[in-house]
């Protein structure tokens, strides 16, 4: 497929290709693309089939000729063309040779899958692995919420990419229990305010970032309030000294007229 045709079908050249690397974000971000353009295509990448068949008069499963494809037929292997024409531009020169052999799309992302992800027992422990990181995963002292919140969700990303998908309400509370004791205030504030079964995480970074840039405003305004108090008391000072200065001469002269009048 050429890239007028694969524009005209909504296919972006800028989309992400895979080399090799970050195949979690690769899966992710290709996903998501195909989808966009057309959601039956990703049913076929992910589901196939990988040939069209009939049933034989033995009850046997075997390939339909070309003459025997009927309408449907037809659009199943349209969209599987469409499909691994999209994953075939999105995938690098490096991993060229590894899919080159596939005949589906299906077989192409099982086969990167297999390649990257491993069997269903390497998988599992790779979700192991990256749970231990989750149920781990603490703020840092002095981190901004943003940065945090990346951080987190890459770990989150690299789950789901595995097929392990965590509720927003478990998202949301080990968030607010990954916070710095800086944060307890807002946090408890959190609790009593929002209904946690209902609360996105999108909500909660929202909230988060608000009060952050708030605390953030405050901090930058005690630094001159404390200039203009220091100048203050200094002022204060001064003034108490002279009036301090102005007693003391009021007392001698007061002493010296109570000597002269004896």
């Amino acid at each position: 497929m050429s890239t007028q045709e694969l524009s005209a079908i909504g296919y972006d050249n800028k989309s992400p290709k895979f080399n090799g690397n970050n195949y979690a974000w690769w899966k992710n971000r290709i996903q998501n693309v195909i989808m966009g353009i057309d959601y039956e295509c990703w049913l076929v990448v992910k589901n196939g089939p990988n040939i069209i068949l009939k049933t034989d008069v033995e009850g046997n499963q075997v390939p339909k000729k070309d003459s025997e494809l009927v309408t449907a037929d037809y659009k199943l292997l349209e969209k599987n063309a469409k499909s691994m024409s999209i994953l075939q531009q999105a995938i690098g020169e490096t991993e060229t040779n590894r899919i080159s052999g596939c005949s589906s799309a299906k077989e192409i992302w099982d086969t990167l899958e297999l390649a990257f992800e491993g069997t269903s027992e390497v998988k599992r422990s790779k979700i192991d692995l990256i749970m231990s990181k989750y149920e781990l995963f603490a703020m840092n002292k002095n981190e901004k919420i943003n940065d945090c919140f990346r951080r987190f969700m890459t770990i989150v990303n690299d789950l789901r990419s595995l097929g392990k998908n965590l509720s927003d309400e478990d998202l949301v509370r080990k968030l607010l229990r990954s916070l710095t004791d800086a944060w307890t205030a807002k946090v408890t504030a959190v609790y009593e305010a929002k209904d946690m079964s209902t609360l996105s995480l999108e909500q909660l970074i929202g909230s988060l970032m608000t009060h952050e840039m708030l605390i953030d405003s405050k901090s930058e305004k005690e630094p001159a309030r404390g200039m203009a108090l220091k100048g203050t008391v200094e002022e204060d000072e001064d003034e108490i000294s002279m009036i301090a200065k102005r007693f003391e001469r009021s007392l001698r002269d007061q002493r010296k007229n109570f000597k002269g009048t004896t």
